[in-house]
């Protein structure tokens, strides 16, 4: 009998147990936070990892992400301090801090985004009204964005949020100002192409000047160191034939008479000279006759 009683206890227990065990205990990542309730009333946060308790069928369990999350705003249309107009678009990066705060003032992230980035663009509008269109599209950005990140973190914090970063993804001329800007820059760019192809075709002629100018300098020491051979070979061709007219004068003269015989005497030629002619004494015959073929 007192098993059986044991056994049915038992029993009993395991099924309490797998009833009231999914009700009394739950787990928390380490990328949540735990918000207990009872009855809709906050009754603790809880910000570390691990198993917990709570009262079965009373208390609630809402979880929070820990993490950072991105809050993109719309793009704006915003006046600078130098009457410009800019389209910006920011982001910013925030995370939960106070899950019983951001519970209370905004229940969940979309809402949190919408209002945040809310805030965001008002102090965002402010700073951009107080510099100039250089600065925000220079280096001096990022202390603009921390400045607007500053400001705005007190509000935030009202939603148990706090922000890591704030930032401009962009930020644009509008389409009509773009286009005339667009306008002067490739105006400019052609300028400044139009001066370099002249540059380069200034510097070409110059190129070709000087070339041309050596060319010409190298053709006439060329010419001059020609002439100079041609002069010098002459004076030696000169200098030999006065030197072979000298040891025979006859026949030297002889030789020439053959050359000149050579050139005029062709087939079929008549040539008309005084028989007294010194061309034609090698033509006659010991007794005074041109010689024939015949």
């Amino acid at each position: 009998m007192n098993i059986r009683v044991a056994a049915i206890a038992f029993v009993v227990l395991v099924i309490l147990t797998g009833i009231f065990a999914p009700q009394a205990f739950f787990t928390v990542d380490q990328t949540q936070f735990a918000l207990v309730t009872r009855f809709g009333d906050p009754q603790r946060v809880i910000s570390k990892p691990g198993l917990y308790m709570k009262t079965p069928f009373v208390d609630t369990v809402d979880y929070y992400d820990n993490r950072l999350a991105l809050f993109d705003a719309p793009a704006d249309s915003l006046l600078t301090s130098d009457k410009r107009r800019l389209i910006i678009d920011v982001f910013a990066i925030a995370r939960i801090t106070d899950p019983l705060r951001f519970r209370e003032s905004v229940r969940d992230v979309q809402r949190a985004a919408t209002r945040s980035t809310d805030i965001i663009a008002s102090e965002l509008r402010s700073e951009i009204a107080q510099d100039e269109q250089s600065e925000i599209i220079s280096e001096n950005r990022e202390q603009i964005m921390n400045r607007v990140r500053d400001r705005s973190q007190s509000q935030v914090a009202e939603f148990g949020i706090e922000l890591d970063d704030v930032r401009i993804s962009r930020a644009d001329f509008p389409p009509e100002v773009a286009t005339s800007i667009y306008a002067r820059m490739e105006a400019e760019r052609k300028r400044i192409a139009d001066q370099e192809r002249a540059e380069g075709a200034q510097r070409d002629l110059e190129i070709r000047a000087d070339v041309d100018k050596q060319a010409t300098i190298v053709l006439a020491e060329a010419e001059r160191d020609a002439q100079q051979l041609r002069g010098e070979g002459e004076a030696l061709a000169v200098a030999i034939f006065a030197a072979a007219l000298e040891q025979d004068p006859e026949f030297y003269a002889f030789q020439r008479s053959l050359d000149a015989y050579r050139i005029f005497l062709t087939a079929n030629s008549t040539v008309v000279l005084p028989t007294d002619s010194d061309l034609f004494r090698f033509l006659l015959s010991p007794d005074g006759k041109i010689v024939s073929e015949d």
